[in-house]
């Protein structure tokens, strides 16, 4: 069992034993030195091993001034015409020998060695320095071992931080990192691919910037959700937003951040330019990676550009793809390429303003394997069942009452609870029974063939989170179509009366799953959802709570940008709902009836759009 970290332990309290920092030390703005004993440089140490095993640097630097005593002593003896005693060992050839084959580039592999601490990094130009300037007659064998070969070919500084991406990052971004994850398998071409390899460097430097970064203002440490006297305005939240997503943190990390995505940029920009590298499937993996590191960046609208981009380079691939390349898109790389696309498509679609992407890579026609993958591999969980709801949802399509029925579109999917000739495609109402139809225990057992779990009750209350998440979103859309959308009825629609009951269970159900869960990197596009249509102010400090539990264990800004979305909705529906509250009562003093308080609790607030909101604002939003 873990002690605890070594930070803590020096502390004397209990570690949480977080990963891959202890959270214990985060929030008291200490470093956190990990859970075995930390590499410390001793003046005057004793090796443990190697050629100086038992004696220390300066039983050297004592041997060489004896041996530079007694070099001054035999050449007096020669001048004097006495010859020296006769020697057994001969020191100076053998050291120099070594000393020539020992090289600057060996460095510990990726699978090897410790993570480094910041005392390495800042001091590693100096430790350079000193044994450039030891003696050549010395020698102190390096206590590291071989560099990867894969990364052989790299800086010290990016196989740092690509290291880093491996050991705390690569596991978020899979649903079951153990089983399937690409992004983990990456690794092995960064020696071949400039691009691909500034691109991982830069997440991980990021990753490592917002780790290490407590500047940053969060909604939940604050009254951003209270309902007391200091509560901000609108407006002043609003502020506070754009001041947050402006700050940026000030360490050397996040400049190396910036110099990696800069190069990773100009990289890129090479290669779309090279007709050849153009058409590599590194190229485009680069591309997701990039997308990636901007939705960990902020989530703010900077991801549709690589998306864009990567749906360009996929359809122009397949238009030129000759017949005997039929089975070039089955490669593992534009298979990874295709999924990220389609995944953040799907998931960045839902809070994107309208026409601000284009048709998504997917289409009905590709069958419902993809979408199997999808669930299988990527880190946001949602069943490939739910996902062909959104993308219909998202694409408008619709039967049309006029349109020849052998091209009207099919759901690739279907429940065992509806009858065999339904269509959910005919109505907004169907397609909402279509959602709750879904069945999460089901789909919790078949998901046993990709992981077995003893317990399926965490799994069961992702799935039932996800239905219940996607139902909401599906009949907030259909019930307020937006503009530039297709039209799914030519009636109208509203919301169905079970929405805030709804809304009720899935807040629930994402109280069920507790952090250590692998199924809790999940939830950060269901608590959004959960705390847009949540009308109840008391629910709103357990979703910030939520959320900032998702910050500080993946360590994501789109995270905090949730959560300060979240806090400016309320305060506006807060508004509205008062403002409304004091119009009834004017009117009620009107009509002499008995006058309610403008402050009266009313959580009957249907009419206020959440999605209206975000397609009134300037930014197209990517929380997953």
């Amino acid at each position: 069992m873990n002690k605890g970290c070594y930070t803590c332990r020096r502390r004397r309290i209990i570690c949480d034993n977080g990963l891959p920092t202890c959270r214990k030390c985060r929030d008291a703005g200490k470093e956190c030195l990990g859970y075995r004993k930390p590499l410390v440089w001793v003046k005057g140490g004793v090796a443990s091993r190697g050629k100086m095993m038992g004696r220390s640097f300066d039983d050297v630097m004592g041997d060489t001034t004896a041996q530079k005593s007694d070099s001054h002593d035999a050449n007096t003896t020669l001048a004097d015409g006495v010859m020296p005693p006769p020697t057994t060992e001969a020191h100076a050839p053998i050291e120099s020998d070594r000393l020539a084959t020992c090289r600057a580039d060996e460095t510990p592999s990726a699978s090897d060695v410790e993570p480094i601490s910041e005392a390495v990094i800042s001091t590693a130009g100096d430790l350079v320095s000193t044994q450039c300037t030891t003696p050549a007659a010395i020698y102190i064998p390096s206590p590291l071992g071989l560099v990867d070969p894969v990364l052989k070919d790299l800086s010290p500084l990016s196989r740092f931080y690509i290291l880093h991406f491996n050991q705390n990052l690569v596991s978020y971004l899979a649903l079951y990192s153990d089983v399937r994850n690409p992004y983990r398998d990456l690794t092995f071409l960064v020696g071949d691919s400039p691009v691909l390899a500034h691109a991982l460097a830069a997440v991980g430097a990021l990753h490592r910037a917002i780790l290490t970064n407590h500047e940053f203002s969060l909604p939940w440490s604050s009254d951003a959700a209270g309902d007391g006297g200091t509560a901000l305005s609108p407006e002043e939240v609003e502020r506070a937003v754009i001041s947050s997503m402006a700050r940026r943190p000030s360490s050397k990390y996040y400049e190396h951040f910036l110099g990696f995505k800069q190069r990773a940029l100009r990289q890129l920009s090479l290669d779309i330019c090279d007709p050849i590298m153009r058409n590599d499937n590194r190229t485009l993996a680069a591309i997701m990676v990039l997308a990636l590191m901007d939705a960990i960046e902020s989530g703010d609208g900077a991801w549709k550009c690589h998306l864009e981009g990567a749906k360009k380079l996929l359809k122009s691939r397949e238009q030129s793809k000759s017949p005997n390349q039929a089975q070039g898109m089955m490669d593992w790389l534009d298979t990874f390429a295709i999924d990220g696309c389609l995944l953040i498509q799907l998931m960045g679609s839902t809070l994107a303003r309208p026409g601000s992407l284009t048709q998504p890579f997917y289409s009905s026609t590709m069958g419902p394997a993809v979408l199997k993958r999808l669930e299988e591999t990527s880190w946001v969980g949602c069943p490939a069942y739910l996902l062909e709801v959104i993308f219909f949802v998202e694409a408008g399509h619709f039967v049309a009452p006029d349109k020849d029925p052998i091209t009207q579109y099919t759901m690739s999917f279907s429940s065992v609870f509806l009858p065999d000739d339904s269509n959910p495609l005919q109505s907004p109402q169907a397609l909402l029974e279509h959602i709750q139809a879904f069945d999460p225990v089901a789909w919790a057992e078949s998901m046993q063939s990709c992981l077995y779990l003893e317990d399926l009750s965490m799994r069961i209350a992702l799935a039932t989170i996800y239905k219940a998440a996607v139902y909401l979103y599906a009949s907030r859309v259909l019930s307020r179509p937006r503009s530039g959308r297709n039209s799914m009825t030519t009636t109208s629609f509203s919301l169905p009366p079970d929405h805030g009951a709804v809304t009720t269970i899935l807040i629930h159900q994402i109280a069920l799953i507790p952090i250590a869960d692998p199924h809790f990197k999940c939830l950060i596009w269901p608590t959004f959802i959960a705390g847009a249509e949540c009308r109840d102010p008391a629910h709103r400090p357990f979703l910030l709570e939520k959320l900032r539990a998702l910050y500080y264990d993946i360590t994501s800004v789109n995270v905090r940008n949730a959560a300060w979305v979240l806090t400016l909705m309320w305060r506006k529906r807060d508004q509205r709902r008062q403002e409304r509250n004091r119009r009834r009562a004017e009117q009620d003093e009107l009509f002499d009836e008995s006058p309610r308080s403008p402050l009266t609790t009313d959580y009957d607030d249907d009419d206020f759009d959440w999605i209206q909101e975000l397609d009134d604002s300037r930014i197209d939003w990517l929380f997953i």
